[in-house]
């Protein structure tokens, strides 16, 4: 599947599951459509399924950026919408780390200097407006003008 791309839509604050590594395509569809979700993928066999016009999102771009820039523009993807909701990791809703959290799990090198800090109770990341996070947050804009420029 793609996980990059996964990624970036949790990275965005929409929801996204990632199935199971190894489920056979009958299992990918059956929990696409027990689940409601779209499947995103670029494995056209998958076109094949009765169900694949309502579950199947079929991407054919060589790459996570060209298949990041179709998904953008079939789904009119607003990637600012809400950034930095979900764990990019595991989908978890983050939430404002408490100073216990921030003791344990975050590292000493780095300065927060009176930055707000997100965690994921899941699976315990940390995320504060660092250099990573400002990067990841213009990538989301760049992405956004695709959509814009579409119009």
């Amino acid at each position: 599947m793609l996980n990059g791309i996964a990624q970036w839509l949790r990275v965005a604050g929409y929801d996204t599951a990632v199935p199971t590594p190894g489920l056979s395509d009958d299992q990918l569809m059956d929990q696409a459509c027990t689940e409601g979700r779209w499947l995103v993928t670029a494995d056209s066999d998958l076109l094949a399924f009765a169900e694949a016009s309502r579950y199947v999102i079929y991407l054919q771009g060589g790459d996570d950026e060209a298949r990041l820039r179709e998904l953008t523009l079939r789904l009119d993807l607003d990637w600012c919408r809400a950034p930095f909701t979900l764990c990019r990791n595991c989908n978890t809703p983050l939430h404002e780390a408490s100073g216990w959290e921030v003791a344990h799990y975050y590292p000493e090198s780095v300065c927060l200097d009176g930055q707000s800090v997100w965690a994921c109770s899941v699976c315990r990341q940390l995320f504060w407006e660092g250099s990573h996070v400002r990067r990841m947050r213009a990538q989301l804009e760049t992405m956004n003008r695709w959509r814009q420029q579409s119009r």
